[in-house]
């Protein structure tokens, strides 16, 4: 009777857009893209039931493609089970038209009408707009209603325009089958598919690096973005929108007549990661490689969410086994060239969930969320001990400690901050507004934040954690710190290099601090950061002889020159050698003509660069010593240094 499609089937499927449907994944050809699924449990426990999803090569008479969707009780606690679509956006008073091939047991019961409720279904009751025919062949059913219908608007107290969703109901029903969703107008007329902004964007991972169109990639921003508030969330400083949440998870869902969400967000600015999720948890390889080639391809996406929480342990409906989940990876990868990104829900306590989904992932990402940043570092340090890649995490509103977490989180390496969730930050004035200073802040860090580390010069007060960077762009030096402590911290920065009398701008606060020689104090008043400027710093040249090969005609003195400063030796050349004999018998030693200046480029702090310069030693013997004067520059002269080292032998 029904015929579950082999979770092993390995050809791919074309995947067409029917004509005249609202719906763009109508056909279930893609898997679960653009809808939601759940299960309701006699128990009345969250996420408990027997319910399961799965693609079925049962389809309706004349079906177009070989997928259909299957709600399949595999229990005995089956009460109800449901997919969903995702948000769609409505006019006010509009009226459409609902059609879709059902099949179903005889006596069972198959319904539409909202997400969820009601888990009863009663005669008479305005949220039901139809039953389907259960009598054990496929059936074509048909509803009508208006977008003011009860329970249609979503969320009910949304003003016009506003949104509707709907669910395709299984109450207590062995299994029902659905097939050729179609959503119209009443007139039976649906906009067309328009994308203004096809391709695929230039996106590559390098370590713990994203780079995006070429350059290094922080991202910013919120999840579950509706239509409506794309302009708000780009005012924000966000550059990032994640579709993992409730209603807007791949954002090429529906032809409403408007500009798409990728279109409206691209030319926003907002980039875009769709969420392959629920057609990830139905274990198949076509649809997945469908949905992928479907909703991948827009200049807007820059990465894919393979799953959210696959381990999420306790709802098993949700769950994808590691195994599965790297099929899924592999098929994916094999469509798209984007990187992929699962979104663990264990990896901020609990370490015995990932290392098994490990390759699985382009890009790391968890949700530690609360006031507990120790689970911002537990994440971070378990991903790192994995696999070094790019790390994201989700963050939550926690108001006052919004700013120092997300510091906190980028001083430890992560390079990603999505807040949980845009409808919550919205209805939150003070915590939308420490989210805008995170992103405002950031923003402009960016560049320091990925340039050039000098951790090494600098050692923070007890308890504060510290990121150090030379910024090759503005030439200055940046420090940022946080403090995790609710009581007052107050100590000596350690600056090698720092000249005493040296302005060091506090950042964001509108004050400065005189430094000393090497060091500057400050003070942490409770969970706090600090973001320290060190304008114009001095460069500073040294240079040592580190080898010495060839023959004797062609020695080959190396000079590695060092900059101990906190500034760039841009320019950096040596400039001269002089030999002094101080040893061993007479000789005279020739350096190859046209040496100097040899040019070393620019050379940034704690960095160094090696000069190779050819000696002719003919005559001299192996007792042979010399006082070497080596002289090198940098910033057009204004850098200079001398350096002697006495008895190098040949």
């Amino acid at each position: 009777m029904r015929k579950p499609i082999s979770l092993l089937l390995l050809s791919l499927i074309a995947v067409g857009l029917p004509a005249q449907n609202i719906l763009n994944n109508g056909t279930f050809a893609t898997g679960l893209m653009c809808w939601g699924e759940w299960i309701l449990s006699n128990t009345g426990v969250d996420g408990a039931g027997d319910y399961r999803f799965v693609v079925s090569s049962d389809t309706r008479p004349g079906s177009s493609d070989a997928y259909s969707m299957e709600i399949n009780c595999e229990g005995t606690d089956c009460l109800k089970g449901y997919i969903y679509t995702d948000q769609i956006q409505a006019p006010a008073n509009q009226t459409y038209l609902l059609s879709y091939w059902a099949k179903c047991p005889p006596g069972g019961t198959v319904y539409v009408g909202p997400p969820g409720n009601p888990v009863e279904p009663t005669p008479g009751n305005p949220e039901i707009w139809g039953y389907a025919t259960c009598n054990g062949n496929w059936n074509l059913n048909q509803a009508t209603f208006s977008s003011t219908d009860p329970g249609f608007q979503y969320p009910a107290a949304q003003p016009a325009p506003g949104y509707i969703t709907f669910g395709l109901n299984a109450f207590k029903t062995p299994w029902a089958i659905f097939d050729d969703v179609t959503l119209t107008y009443g007139d039976g007329t649906a906009p067309s598919h328009v994308v203004l902004h096809p391709g695929t964007r230039s996106v590559e991972i390098s370590g713990n690096t994203m780079k995006v169109d070429g350059s290094p990639f922080l991202s910013l921003g919120f999840l579950d973005v509706e239509y409506s508030d794309l302009a708000q969330v780009a005012a924000t400083g966000a550059n990032t929108l994640n579709g993992v949440g409730y209603s807007f998870n791949s954002a090429d869902c529906f032809n409403t007549g408007q500009k798409s969400y990728l279109d409206q967000a691209y030319e926003l600015g907002l980039n875009f990661v769709p969420d392959l999720s629920t057609t990830a948890r139905l274990v198949n390889p076509n649809t997945m490689a469908a949905a992928t080639q479907t909703f991948a391809p827009h200049l807007d996406n820059i990465a894919m969410t393979l799953d959210g929480e696959p381990d999420l342990y306790g709802w098993p409906f949700l769950e994808i086994s590691p195994l599965n989940l790297i099929a899924d990876y592999t098929v994916t990868k094999a469509q798209s060239p984007l990187p992929v990104v699962p979104y663990f829900q264990r990896a901020d306590y609990d370490s015995s969930a990932i290392p098994p989904y490990n390759g699985a992932e382009d890009i790391w990402m968890a949700e530690p969320f609360s006031a507990n940043f120790a689970y911002t570092t537990f994440a971070i340090n378990l991903f790192n001990s994995i696999q070094t890649r790019p790390i994201w995490i989700a963050q939550d509103d926690i108001g006052a400690l919004i700013v120092p977490k997300a510091y906190f989180a980028v001083i430890g390496g992560v390079t990603g901050i999505h807040y949980w969730d845009w409808t919550i930050f919205k209805a939150d004035p003070v915590g939308l507004a420490a989210a805008t200073q995170v992103f405002t802040e950031l923003n402009g860090l960016k560049n320091a934040i990925f340039g050039q580390p000098i951790d090494s010069l600098v050692t923070a007060p007890p308890g504060i954690v510290t990121m150090s960077r030379f910024d090759p762009g503005t030439g200055n030096d940046y420090i940022l710190s946080e403090s995790s402590s609710a009581s007052t911290v107050a100590g000596n920065f350690t600056v090698e290099g720092l000249t005493a009398g040296q302005t060091v701008n506090v950042m964001y606060e509108g004050r400065t601090i005189t430094a000393s020689a090497n060091s500057f104090s400050d003070t942490f008043n409770g969970i706090s950061r600090h973001v320290y400027e060190i304008s114009s710093p001095a460069a500073s040249l040294t240079a040592s002889l580190v080898s010495e090969s060839g023959a004797t005609q062609s020695r080959d003195w190396a000079f590695q020159v060092y900059n101990t400063g906190l500034g760039a030796a841009n320019g950096a050349q040596i400039t001269g050698l002089t030999l002094t004999q101080t040893g061993g018998a007479a000789c005279a030693p020739v350096i190859e003509p046209g040496t100097f200046p040899m040019s070393l480029g620019n050379i940034g702090p704690s960095q160094s660069a090696t000069g190779n310069v050819i000696i002719n030693f003919t005559g001299c013997g192996s007792t042979s010593k010399f006082t070497a004067k080596v002289t090198v520059a940098a910033n057009n002269g204004a850098t200079t240094a001398t350096v002697t080292r006495n008895n190098e032998r040949i």
